[in-house]
């Protein structure tokens, strides 16, 4: 799927037809990589996407802080969604300090990585989905 989004209201509608397409593990975690430059609106569509889900609390960009979880209350499968940011990540010390392993074995958890490449060994089988700046207020979005 392709679509092209021009502002925050086709982002959530994006995000909303995304979460139709995916089909829950039962026995790991759905893990999704996040893949686009800065400014790519990964983090928008993750904003976007845990409304849907029913995520109470603001989503921010878990840049300084690694990583957040938040509980999910509109999904029959999905509980947790865990947002990783993974670009300051150095070395395998750091990886091993997120405890993605424990995460990835939950059939409950939904992780969207952002720049997955700098932890492309500890990542499952995934969803590749794809950002593409256009211009200021234009982004492509594909999976």
């Amino acid at each position: 799927m392709e679509y092209i989004s021009h502002n925050l209201e086709t982002t959530h509608e994006v995000a909303k037809e995304f979460l139709k397409t995916l089909s829950p593990l039962r026995d790991s975690a759905t893990t999704v990589e996040l893949i686009g430059d800065l400014g790519a609106g990964k983090t928008t569509f993750t904003k976007s996407l845990a409304e849907e889900l029913g995520v109470g609390d603001t989503v921010i960009s878990p840049t300084f802080v690694i990583q957040k979880r938040y509980n999910i209350t509109n999904h029959p499968h999905f509980k947790t969604l865990i947002h990783i940011d993974a670009y300051r990540f150095e070395t395998q010390e750091e990886i091993k300090a997120l405890d993605l392993e424990q995460d990835i074995q939950n059939g409950e958890n939904l992780i969207l990585i952002e720049w997955p490449s700098k932890i492309q060994n500890h990542i499952p089988e995934s969803i590749k989905l794809n950002f593409e700046h256009v211009n200021e207020t234009t982004r492509k979005i594909w999976w």
